[in-house]
């Protein structure tokens, strides 16, 4: 499972680490990777309340639990 969460640093919270643990629990080779940007994203963090960040990140982790994913690749020919 690839999962990619963008979030602005004022929504990192114990109970988004919690979920995230929750996605890995049971799966040793897990490889987390956090990356920080000063430049936050013009598309994925458009203006919405709290509320409404948290339902579309509670509605991705339930996709992802699901099984429900989109994998995208692109094979390079050399």
């Amino acid at each position: 499972m690839d999962a990619v969460l963008k979030i602005q640093s004022s929504e990192f919270t114990d109970e988004l680490i919690e979920k995230i643990k929750g996605l890995i629990r049971g799966k040793e080779n897990s490889e987390i990777t956090i990356s920080i940007s000063e430049h936050s994203s013009k598309g994925i963090l458009r203006e919405e309340t709290r509320e409404e960040y948290f339902s579309r990140l509670e509605n991705a982790i339930d996709n992802l639990e699901k099984g429900n994913v989109v994998t995208l690749s692109r094979d390079y020919e050399q």
